[in-house]
């Protein structure tokens, strides 16, 4: 039987605009095991995005339970929050979220100076991240000098250099053409192949073939859990 690694039970998120209330998510139960390959599947609006930050601690619920390892994480602190997510996800954006004036390998690397990491051991590690996603020609181009396939593979390395057990991505292809899209599922495939659990939120039918479950997203609420 394969470990419960992110378990939702009835979360709600709801967003207060002046006088109106705006209900995004609206009791989610969804439980993530160990290896899985999860693709969210929804429309712009839908909530996926929303439903993926909260999954991936970057962002709290309004209302429920969120388990990550067995662990309750919605009441515990901000700073424990951030060490989590130090250790155990890397999360992906859709538009890269790469620092500007930093190279590839520095982009990287940066991660690890937050878990301790010596400059040494971070940037060894960086290095080979990039070369395993075909990048090692452009260790020292910074973002302005890379294109948005090689940007998204930049993102890809640095959500790996903690090695965390899960790794979250929003809308990973939104931003590239489709062979570079398909370049980078394959990119996942192998990761989720070598033992790390993938959840990819995408409002793109052609990636549903990669994923193990497919869950549909409408307005707040899960389809197909």
């Amino acid at each position: 039987m394969r470990k419960t690694q992110i378990k939702l039970e009835n979360v709600y998120k709801t967003y207060q605009m002046a006088e109106i209330k705006i209900e995004v998510l609206k009791g989610i139960n969804l439980e993530v095991f160990e290896k899985d390959f999860l693709i969210l599947l929804g429309p712009s609006g839908s909530g996926k995005s929303t439903l993926l930050h909260i999954m991936s601690c970057l962002d709290l619920a309004s209302k429920g339970n969120i388990f990550l390892n067995n662990k309750n994480v919605i009441n515990i602190s901000e700073d424990a929050l951030a060490e989590i997510r130090g250790k155990k996800i890397g999360f992906i954006f859709q538009n890269f979220n790469l620092i500007s004036h930093l190279t590839a390998l520095e982009n990287v690397a940066l991660p690890a100076i937050f878990q301790s990491t010596n400059k040494e051991q971070r940037e060894k590690k960086a290095r080979l991240l990039l070369q395993e996603v075909g990048l090692e020609h452009r260790l020292n181009h910074k973002p302005a000098k890379l294109s948005g396939g090689e940007k998204q593979r930049v993102a890809i390395a640095r959500s790996l250099i903690n090695d965390p057990e899960i790794i979250v991505a929003d809308e990973p292809t939104g931003d590239v053409d489709s062979k570079t899209g398909q370049m980078i599922m394959e990119i996942f495939k192998k990761l989720n192949q070598s033992g790390k659990t993938i959840i990819v939120v995408t409002h793109d039918l052609d990636l549903i073939n990669y994923g193990n479950r497919v869950i549909k997203i409408k307005d707040g609420i899960l389809e197909n859990v």
